[in-house]
């Protein structure tokens, strides 16, 4: 490989860590040196380019390999690609590219090191019946200190996960208390952020509380949701809190006003082209209609899979 390209590569390196010429050639040679490295005006010595392989963090082969510097955008379509990958169920591709990518030096860096190791929690979480092993992930990716002083999306979407986890173990209150502690922690984010969050925490607050039996609460919380998903203009899981807000109608006795919430879900899901919780919402609809004809209020029907917001 020619000198500018293993320059180019150092440089690139370098600058991605934010770490300046000065402090990349302390002890291992002159900061003019760097420079001249950088430019490709000076080949390195074996044992040079070794040391700072070893400072910056990669294999002296990184630099020799055939595959592109460091790029922003490289990491955030991955990031994008896992997010894409686990919001349609494709837990098994995702973890692939996760465990590739915590060998890649690019995702060393703490903040994006934190978001792969929660990605792999929550891949964990619904790829086995590891519960207490999950819990275990999700901590050691909120432990991860990413040098930020203020909350982060990523350390809402970890108590979003742990939610989730106490949700499938049947222990409500705590799964109440991460959601809760979720929401809390996003009025705390420095921008008020128009992303899918908050939408989520409104959807798992809603299945745990019907879970929990609480139906009064998670009416009041499915009406917050829509509210909001109606003012930052999204559709983001509309339709599943639609049907949520059904099932707690439901058990309250409103059958008519529950009915109808489904068939606006329904509605909405088939508009999107959902099919897999189009054809779950249905078969659900349809039970509760039978319900309601034979004034039959105590069947369970199978709830949604929170999956649906926190993944």
């Amino acid at each position: 490989m020619e000198d500018s390209n293993v320059g180019k590569k150092l440089k690139d390196l370098r600058q991605y860590y934010e770490v300046s010429q000065r402090e990349l050639a302390e002890n291992i040679c002159s900061q003019r040196a760097v420079s001249k490295i950088e430019r490709g005006e000076m080949q390195p010595t074996a044992d040079i380019l070794h040391q700072m392989a070893i400072k910056l963090g990669v294999k002296i082969s990184y630099f020799f390999e055939d595959h592109e510097a460091p790029r922003f955008n490289y990491i955030q379509e991955t990031k994008d690609k896992i997010d894409k990958l686990v919001r349609i169920y494709e837990l098994e591709e995702a973890m692939k590219i996760i465990r590739q990518e915590l060998k890649n030096p690019l995702f060393r860096k703490p903040v994006h090191l934190k978001f792969l190791l929660w990605k792999r929690a929550a891949c964990h979480s619904k790829l086995t019946f590891e519960k207490e092993e999950s819990l275990e992930l999700l901590k050691l990716a909120m432990d991860v200190d990413t040098g930020s002083l203020s909350i982060t999306e990523e350390d809402i979407g970890i108590y979003i996960n742990i939610g989730t986890v106490y949700m499938d173990m049947n222990e409500y209150e705590d799964a109440i208390y991460y959601f809760n502690k979720a929401l809390a922690l996003y009025t705390k984010l420095p921008v008020a952020q128009w992303d899918t969050s908050k939408t989520k925490i409104y959807m798992n607050l809603c299945i745990v509380y019907s879970k929990a039996m609480q139906f009064e609460k998670s009416l009041e919380i499915a009406n917050e949701g829509l509210t909001y998903i109606y003012e930052i203009e999204s559709v983001y899981l509309l339709g599943e809190l639609y049907y949520q807000k059904g099932v707690a109608l439901f058990y309250m006795g409103e059958y008519a006003n529950a009915l109808r919430c489904m068939e606006k879900a329904m509605f909405i899901l088939q508009d999107k082209g959902q099919k897999m919780f189009y054809d779950f919402i249905e078969e659900n609809y349809l039970r509760f209609q039978r319900a309601t004809f034979a004034q039959r209020s105590k069947f369970k029907p199978k709830n949604i899979d929170s999956t649906t917001a926190t993944v």
